[in-house]
C-alpha cells in the first residue's frame, strides 16, 4: 500500500499526470513482485539476475533483502554466470539490466527515460530510469527498511552523474528523492567544491583522498588553514590544469555535496559510491549484495576501501606518466604493474582525458582487464575474444577481437 504521506509529498513536486504514473507504477511493480513470490512452490526459490551496473546490483540487494525477511529462498546470479538454458526453467525470475528472453515467469527491469510497466506473455517488463529507486519504492511499505538501504539507493542513483565534472546537475526524479531524504534528516546538501567530504573533514585530508574530483599533485605541504572557497577552487583549478593541460571554469568544479547526517560508516555519499565501486571491482558485486543483506558487512566496505585507496591513487599517477593509448575508436588501453580498482581510474580518465562514453582496457602483465561496471555486454561482445573470465567485477582476457 502506498502511504498517504508519500502521495502528499509527491503532490508537492509532480504534475498530476506524473504523480499518477509514478505512484501507480511503484504499487504495480510491488504487486508483481509479491505475486511472483507467492507463486513460489513449497521449498522453491526466486532467482535474481543482474548486470554489473551498481544501480542494478543495489536493486537486486533490496529484492533479496525482502525475500530474506520473508524466509523465501533465493538465488543470485550475474549475467556472465548465466548460460543459454540455465534460466529457462520454471523458477520465478527477476532480471535487472539483463536481456534474458523466453522466461516463463519473470519480471524484467530495463533502462528507460520514463517509467512504464508492460505485460509480455507470462511475464512483465518495467521501464525505469533508476532500478534501485523503483524497487525500493515498490517494496518499502512491505519490508523493514533501514537508513543504510536509503543510502545505497542514493549512491547508486548518483552513479549516473559521475564523473562529476561532466555533470552540472541531477534530474528531477533524483532531486525528488534528495528532498525526501533531506526531510527525513538523513542527508544535508552542501554547495561547494566537488570534493569528497568537503565541509566535514580537514581540507588537507579532503584534497589528498578525493577521487571525484581527483585533485592532482597535492603534496600536503601547502598550508590550507583559513583558505576561502574562492582560493580553494583556484588551487584545485591550478592542480588540474598542471596535470591535464585542461582548463575548467569555477562553475564546473562547484556542485552539491550530499552529507550523511546520521552516525554512519561514511559521511559523503559520493565517497560511499566510489567505495562500493572499488570494493566491487576486486571482490565482486556479490560483496555489495552481502553488505545490503548483512549490515555488519558495511564497515568491511570501509575497511577494504581504505586498504585499496593509497595504491589506487598511486596508479592514477602511473597511468598519467605511462601513457594512454587509443587502440580503436573510443577504446583506450593503459598499462599497470599490478591490479587495483579500475572503475575509479576510468572515471578519473573520463573526467580529464577521454570522452565519457569511452571504454578503457587495462594491461597487467600478459592479461587484459575490463571493468564490467563501465562496459555493457554489447561492448564486451564487440571487443573481447573468448575465452575470458570474471575476476571480481573485472573481465580478464588475452586478446581483442
Amino acid at each position: 500500500m502506498v502511504r498517504l504521506e508519500h502521495i502528499c509529498f509527491c503532490l508537492k513536486y509532480y504534475r498530476d499526470d506524473v504523480l499518477l504514473t509514478s505512484v501507480n507504477m511503484f504499487k504495480g511493480v510491488g504487486d508483481i513482485i509479491l505475486k511472483l513470490v507467492s507463486d513460489v512452490k513449497k521449498g522453491g526459490k526466486v532467482r535474481v539476475v543482474t548486470s554489473y551496473d551498481v544501480d542494478s546490483v543495489v536493486a537486486a540487494g533490496i529484492i533479496l533483502k525482502y525475500l530474506q525477511q520473508n524466509d523465501v529462498r533465493f538465488e543470485y546470479l550475474t549475467v556472465l554466470d548465466v548460460d543459454g538454458t540455465s534460466v529457462l526453467d520454471d523458477v520465478p525470475t527477476v532480471t535487472i539490466d539483463v536481456g534474458v528472453k523466453d522466461l516463463k515467469r519473470s519480471l524484467s527491469f530495463i533502462r528507460g527515460d520514463r517509467m512504464d510497466v508492460r505485460r509480455l506473455g507470462t511475464g512483465y517488463e518495467v521501464l525505469t530510469p533508476y532500478y534501485s529507486y523503483t524497487v525500493f519504492k515498490a517494496l518499502e511499505d512491505v519490508m523493514i527498511v533501514t537508513n543504510d538501504v536509503r543510502y545505497y539507493v542514493l549512491a547508486s542513483m548518483l552513479s549516473r552523474f559521475t564523473p562529476r565534472v561532466r555533470y552540472q546537475q541531477v534530474d528531477e526524479l533524483l532531486k525528488n528523492y534528495l528532498r525526501e531524504l533531506s526531510d527525513l534528516n538523513l542527508i544535508r546538501v552542501v554547495r561547494g567544491p566537488k570534493l569528497f567530504n568537503y565541509s566535514v573533514s580537514d581540507l588537507s585530508i579532503v584534497l589528498s583522498r578525493s577521487l571525484d574530483l581527483f585533485v592532482p599533485m597535492y603534496s600536503g605541504v601547502k598550508d590550507l588553514k583559513g583558505l576561502s572557497d574562492e582560493d580553494l577552487i583556484k588551487y584545485v583549478m591550478d592542480g588540474i590544469s598542471g596535470f591535464t593541460q585542461m582548463k575548467f571554469s569555477p562553475n564546473e568544479l562547484i556542485g552539491d555535496n550530499y552529507i550523511i547526517t546520521q552516525e554512519w560508516v561514511f559521511k559523503d555519499v559520493y565517497e560511499f559510491l566510489y567505495a562500493l565501486l572499488s570494493v566491487s571491482d576486486i571482490y565482486g558485486v556479490e560483496y555489495i549484495i552481502t553488505s545490503i543483506l548483512l549490515t555488519n558487512y558495511i564497515p568491511l566496505i570501509r575497511f577494504k576501501y581504505e586498504k585499496l585507496l593509497k595504491d589506487l591513487i598511486g596508479k592514477v599517477y602511473s597511468v598519467r606518466s605511462g601513457g594512454l593509448t587509443q587502440v580503436r575508436r573510443n577504446v583506450y588501453k593503459v598499462k599497470l604493474d599490478s591490479l587495483t580498482p579500475l572503475t575509479p581510474i576510468s572515471k578519473i580518465l573520463k573526467s580529464y582525458f577521454i570522452p565519457p562514453n569511452s571504454t578503457v582496457v587495462y594491461e597487467v602483465g600478459s592479461e587484459n582487464y575490463l571493468p564490467l561496471s563501465e562496459a555493457p555486454l554489447e561492448t564486451v561482445d564487440s571487443l573481447v575474444k573468448r575465452p575470458y573470465e570474471r575476476v571480481g567485477t573485472l573481465l580478464k582476457f588475452k586478446e581483442f577481437k
